[in-house]
């Protein structure tokens, strides 16, 4: 990846993405802390809140992922008017405030505020962290450092379901606000987006910020790239409600309406409400270890799936290895269901204490169902959940960039929404095996159907993609691991 670059070329776009990256992981940790919260609500030690219900439950799964989904709506309007460096930088100031306001909460309705305010503030800069990274590095790197966004995601879970495993929920939330206030301190020291700046009349300031990109350089080093991208750009805007036919052609429409289908897989196969519901699943299970360990080892198998991802896309493509992803999900989801059939395990378990699950009757063959929960994590991250976002940042042009990774992080999490809110519904209307049954089919007929749908995107660069799915040309499902033309001075991706 960086054979063709130097590294002095291609540090200072790592630490621009690492420094995003700070702020994902703190998202991660908002995710995380659902799941904390619904396995530690139940103790009388830390709360007042009395008696609850399985429906405050099911809403304490679904708020953040339902204000995520109104955040992402607006999150181009928002990264276009105030930048994707500000606009990210200053989410961490509500993201501070709602871990506060966990940690001193004494209502219930307290806590659907907190999670509000943390999906609401972190769907707004859904759009920044696609936009962000597309725009600030180069072909060689945008693939890689596009996945470490998933990565970092994956990261905050485990850090909040490490938290968890040795803190009440209270003190999570104390520990969490130390990320929010680094995070926002970093961003001192980073660049704002080259192409924002160049869009909204910054032409010296874009100079800067380009030359810091490309090694520190001097201004004047990066003067024709700059005028390149200035001539890419001469409508000064790249969000304009005033020309919508653009958000009508297949141009746009067919890429949305993949991302869509990804993302149903995304949300729909099992491991969304796995995130959300781990403890009380691993309690049902009759897991043979602690539930909150069981889940921090949940959190720990996230995250190596997606450094899998990040190693082997390259290698084998995105196409195969989603299929690799899919299949591993469909099985682990099948074999699980039947488990469940043959355990008699029909309802799941919603009120557990910080204890041992073998208090709760575990036998011998719990480690079954914790082996296939485990896979099923790893086969996930390996292909599935994180690549629907690297394409996502792919498929869409760069003039309906911020409008589509917009819409499609909203179509993400509303679907994220209805699978969690849902999730205890369906076990009372078909038992836990039958959703295991529905996640297993799902899986394969995404299989199906991305088999035919998507392109190998992999090593292409982003016109290919567009003229793709413009109809203008047609992209080959092989994977390209070299460069057309060896140039080490690439303009930006657009």
């Amino acid at each position: 990846m960086l054979r063709n670059m130097s590294i002095r070329q291609s540090l200072p776009q790592i630490v621009a993405v690492m420094v995003k990256n700070w702020l994902m992981i703190s998202l991660g940790m908002s995710i995380g802390y659902t799941t904390i919260l619904i396995g530690g609500v139940f103790d009388g030690s830390t709360n007042h809140f009395g008696s609850i219900s399985a429906n405050q439950v099911s809403w304490l799964g679904s708020t953040s992922t339902l204000s995520i989904f109104i955040g992402s709506l607006l999150s181009g309007i928002v990264t276009q008017r105030l930048g994707r460096k500000r606009s990210m930088q200053l989410v961490t100031i509500p993201f501070l405030a709602a871990w506060l306001l966990f940690y001193f909460s004494n209502a219930f309705w307290q806590l659907y505020l907190g999670l509000g305010i943390t999906g609401l503030f972190g769907g707004l800069v859904e759009a920044s962290f696609c936009a962000y990274v597309s725009e600030i590095t180069e072909p060689q790197l945008r693939g890689t450092l596009t996945a470490t966004g998933s990565m970092s995601i994956f990261i905050g879970l485990v850090i909040q379901f490490l938290l968890g495993t040795n803190y009440n929920w209270r003190k999570c939330a104390l520990i969490s606000c130390a990320f929010p206030t680094i995070t926002f301190l970093l961003f001192c020291f980073v660049p704002e987006s080259p192409y924002w700046l160049i869009m909204n009349g910054k032409a010296e300031e874009a100079k800067k910020s380009l030359a810091w990109l490309r090694g520190w350089k001097a201004p004047t080093d990066v003067a024709a790239e700059i005028d390149e991208i200035a001539n890419r750009h001469e409508s000064g805007k790249c969000f304009d409600w005033n020309d919508v036919r653009r958000y009508l052609k297949r141009s746009f429409t067919l890429p949305l309406l993949l991302i869509a289908f990804m993302f149903l897989l995304h949300t729909c196969t099992g491991l969304a409400t796995l995130e959300t519901y781990s403890v009380s699943i691993m309690a049902t299970m009759d897991v043979p270890i602690n539930a909150y360990y069981a889940t921090l080892i949940l959190g720990v198998s996230s995250l190596s799936g997606s450094s899998l991802c990040i190693i082997l896309v390259h290698r084998l493509g995105k196409r195969v290895l989603l299929f690799i992803s899919l299949g591993g999900l469909c099985v682990c989801n099948l074999l699980i269901a039947a488990y469940t059939n043959v355990a008699n395990i029909k309802d799941i378990i919603l009120e557990v204490q910080n204890s041992s699950v073998r208090d709760l009757g575990a036998d011998k063959y719990g480690w079954i169902p914790f082996t296939l929960l485990i896979m099923l994590s790893i086969a996930d991250h390996v292909g599935n959940s994180t690549l629907a976002w690297v394409v996502m940042a792919e498929v869409f042009s760069h003039e309906t960039r911020l409008l589509g990774c917009g819409l499609g992080s909203s179509i993400s999490y509303l679907l994220r929404f209805f699978s969690n809110y849902l999730f205890l519904k369906l076990i009372a209307f078909m038992t836990l095996g039958g959703v295991y049954y529905l996640y297993g089919s799902i899986s394969l007929l995404g299989i199906i159907v991305l088999f035919f749908v998507l392109p190998e995107t992999e090593g292409k660069t982003l016109e290919e993609v567009s003229d793709h799915f413009q109809g203008i040309s047609k992209l080959d499902n092989k994977v390209r691991r070299k460069k057309k033309v060896a140039n080490c001075s690439v303009t930006p991706v657009i």
